[in-house]
């Protein structure tokens, strides 16, 4: 008795005959019920989109990719224009480049992400990618359209400029102006 009071709510709700499973036609109410629902979602990410949401759906995306950070003295994957390059140790790491074989070679760094790092040659527009795990190149396209669309910021702690150098350099030259000002 109770089986029968459940398929015939279901056929009232659903509109589904069990017994011949063919399924009644749609009437105009329900398409107009189907649109508005289909448009107040869309409405709903419009929203969202449009009130900042777009940079917090882009970082809980991003989190989905691996975190593997490179710094000074740690050996880099590095590829020019999509190849395989070479693998080098980074000997130094500025706000804009980074340098390899003992401060010899400057590349440029553009932008610091979670696993990679990416810069732009002005001279030619060779594009470079800096990897610390070569399997994660396959992510890269990835990652960046992840970047472009949600419009994310740079990840400090991937390629993070080493100031050491720059702070005894400008404490030398503190010290020296303050020698001036003395005399």
């Amino acid at each position: 008795m109770f089986n029968k009071h459940i398929i015939l709510y279901l056929c009232t709700i659903n509109r589904v005959n069990f017994y011949r499973m063919d399924m009644a036609t749609l009437h105009i109410g329900d398409y107009i019920m189907y649109a508005c629902a289909a448009g107040g979602v869309m409405v709903a990410l419009v929203g969202l989109w449009l009130l900042g949401g777009r940079e917090w759906i882009g970082e809980k995306v991003a989190n989905l990719l691996p975190h593997d950070t490179l710094s000074k003295g740690d050996k880099a994957h590095i590829y020019l224009n999509g190849r395989y390059n070479r693998t080098a140790t980074l000997t130094r790491v500025v706000a804009d480049a980074v340098y390899i074989y003992d401060n010899k070679v400057k590349l440029p760094l553009d932008y610091r992400a979670r696993f990679y790092g990416i810069g732009v040659d002005s001279n030619d527009g060779s594009r470079l990618i800096y990897l610390s795990n070569r399997g994660y190149y396959r992510l890269i396209r990835v990652a960046e359209l992840i970047r472009k669309v949600f419009n994310l910021v740079e990840d400090e702690s991937n390629l993070n400029p080493d100031y050491a150098d720059d702070e005894q350099l400008l404490t030398e030259v503190a010290e020296e102006g303050a020698e001036e000002d003395e005399k």
